[in-house]
């Protein structure tokens, strides 16, 4: 009895130190114990008996703490319970492992191992919080909060957005003011992650100066807002002087200024659920078995039939060439077996495209921070595949769900959806080119054109949703030369004009225009898994070499005078190889240039020239001088 109670005593005297630093916690202190005759004894004694019992046994005793609290209707929203105030029942409470639900009297009793929990509930249809939803509890008082009415319709829009990647925060508040104004009413918007730069690559400091110039930003937007972390909100995960120790590390800066990392709302009749995909160290893409855990456990509150729709940041599902999705993918799937889901929402790949779970829809969704090259990789241009920067509109209706992704900017936002350049495609466009155009123009009258070498492209409406239209036309890409080139389409109501480029490489053997470069450039690559020395050609002219057995990671750089340069430059191999290469650019005049069909970090792998069949454009990369 006396080795367990030392055992606890130590337990309890390291949890409370921990917590002692925990954001928003203060710990609570033991009542005064009278004095007695074992005072000085004990006083002596004490510390030493403790040195010896840590160092002899292994204390193994966990501390707990009961939590208690009550969910109630906030009559006169003042945030806090006052006498009369009626409790909300059936309201699920969790601390990130339990769930538990209010009984008829809106209260609840939670069990808790954690000196300090991260207490939240998941807001009830036709409700909204007084205060806020999430608080870091200890079991020393009734955890209380407070709900308003606030009706809900089961048909209903949303907004999701991600990798925002602050950044550019005047482009967040503009967007947010345009949401404002959208002719449609928008019940929430979710940002799925990325919502920093990268505050993984930051001290402390700095990090929490990016969520804050994230949150100033956000503030603009009316409709109320649901986060879902990313990798780059893991505060100083890869800055190797960050103290490990400080609370705010890793997830702790953004559960201190946004809650819990993994929660759930319910809004109308659908259940929503944010899950967090990043686990580290070592950095993995997963959920891990205290989440799905959780996961599990929030769902058994719901009937199998509710709808739900899923967030994570990390796509879920495996995508060929493109994700592997989780690591844990199948547990996940497995989770939500025999479930209404609606769809899987998600982020971090810069890109847009539909897949699937199983048997459930997986929406990715492109950057509204678009991409870059390797110095700029976000805010730099448009997505990995050539969309923009944009948003996706999400409709739910009739206990069904429907979508769109579009540019971010216009009153009546519209993208080339097809073709786009998705990662790996290596496709050149060349001869007759179909187009598809979403619109976003919400039921109205809205005109849609595109252009492109300065003649129009007609097109006709092939399809007509409640608040999107999408339309198809063709494009003769040899009326232009070869070279990067533009289709650029337009939607017109009165005044409001939206518009949206999309770039292409063009190979079609036409040069009318002459060029001449009137500067050098230079060519620079990473190369991996050199198998053998290799000529480097450029424009089919020798241009360097590649030793054998170069390192992996090794940076190659090639100076290219500009007499030798055109508006359209091929690199290929000449001889031997094979070898890959990453993060490939052309530098001219201060401009970093890339080839339009890949992932601007992505990699190239060459095969040796004598291979059979030809690949003539796959084994070349082409680099469109402005």
């Amino acid at each position: 009895m006396i080795n367990d109670s030392l055992q606890e005593t130590v337990r309890l005297i390291q949890k409370l130190d921990q917590a002692a630093i925990a954001p928003g916690y203060v710990p609570r202190m033991p009542r005064p114990i009278p004095p007695s005759p074992w005072s000085h004894i004990m006083k002596v004694f004490f510390p030493a008996v403790i040195s010896l019992i840590v160092l002899v046994f292994d204390a193994t005793v966990s501390f707990s703490a009961l939590i208690e609290g009550r969910v109630y209707l906030d009559a006169n929203q003042n945030g806090r319970w006052d006498e009369g105030e009626t409790g909300v029942p059936g309201v699920l409470v969790s601390d990130g492992l339990r769930v538990v639900a209010t009984d008829a009297s809106g209260r609840y009793r939670l069990d808790n191992d954690e000196a300090c929990a991260l207490l939240w509930i998941t807001v009830p249809r036709d409700h909204r919080p007084t205060a806020s939803f999430w608080r870091w509890a200890d079991g020393g008082h009734s955890e209380d909060f407070g709900l308003a009415r606030h009706p809900q319709s089961d048909n209903f829009c949303f907004i999701q957005i991600t990798d925002t990647h602050i950044g550019n925060a005047e482009a967040l508040r503009q967007f947010a003011r345009q949401t404002n104004k959208l002719p449609i009413p928008i019940a929430f918007v979710v940002n799925t992650g990325d919502m920093v730069r990268d505050s993984m690559g930051e001290d402390l400091k700095e990090a929490r100066k990016l969520f804050e110039r994230y949150i100033e930003a956000a503030s603009a937007f009316e409709p109320p807002q649901f986060n879902v972390p990313g990798n780059h909100d893991h505060a100083g995960i890869g800055v190797k002087t960050v103290n490990k120790n400080d609370p705010l590390w890793g997830k702790g800066l953004y559960r201190h200024l946004f809650g819990p990392m993994h929660y759930s709302w319910d809004w109308g009749n659908v259940h929503f659920v944010a899950l967090d995909g990043t686990r580290f160290p070592p950095y993995a893409e997963k959920l891990g078995t205290e989440q799905l855990a959780w996961l599990k456990a929030d769902l058994s509150f719901q009937p199998h039939d509710k709808p739900l729709v899923l967030f994570c940041h990390q796509s879920v599902a495996v995508t060929k060439n493109v994700s592997g999705g989780l690591e844990d993918t199948q547990e996940l799937a497995g989770a939500l077996q025999g479930r209404n889901v609606l769809g899987l929402i998600c982020g971090h790949l810069h890109l847009t495209f539909t897949s699937q779970l199983g048997e459930f829809p997986v929406y990715q969704t492109g950057a509204f921070c678009g991409g870059g090259d390797h110095d700029e990789w976000v805010w730099a241009g448009p997505c990995s595949d050539g969309s923009p920067q944009g948003f996706r509109l999400v409709q739910i209706k009739n206990g069904q769900l429907k979508t769109a992704y579009s540019n971010r900017e216009g009153h009546y936002p519209l993208y080339v959806s097809s073709p786009v350049a998705p990662l790996k495609s290596h496709s050149a466009q060349s001869g007759k080119m179909e187009i598809e155009v979403v619109a976003m123009d919400f039921g109205k009258p809205v005109e849609v054109t595109a252009q492109y070498a300065d003649q129009p492209v007609p097109l006709k409406m092939v399809s007509r949703e409640e608040l999107w239209s999408t339309w198809k036309g063709t494009v003769d890409t040899s009326l232009a030369d070869d070279g990067e080139q533009v289709v650029r389409a337009s939607s017109r109501l009165g005044d409001d004009v939206s518009t949206c480029d999309v770039h292409y490489l063009v190979l079609n053997g036409r040069r009318t225009q002459p060029y001449q470069a009137d500067a050098p450039a230079r060519l620079t690559f990473q190369v991996y898994k050199v198998q053998g020395a290799a000529e480097i050609l450029f424009n089919d002219k020798p241009l360097g070499t590649v030793a054998a057995n170069t390192p992996d990671k090794t940076v190659l750089t090639f100076d290219i005078p500009s007499d030798r340069l055109a508006k359209v430059n091929r690199v290929t191999v000449g001889e031997g190889g094979p070898f890959s290469l990453k993060y490939i650019k052309m530098e001219y005049k201060e401009h970093f240039v890339s080839d339009l069909r890949y992932y601007r970090v992505s990699g190239h792998s060459f095969r040796k020239a004598t291979s059979s069949p030809p690949r003539p454009e796959r084994d070349a990369l082409y680099f469109c001088l402005p």
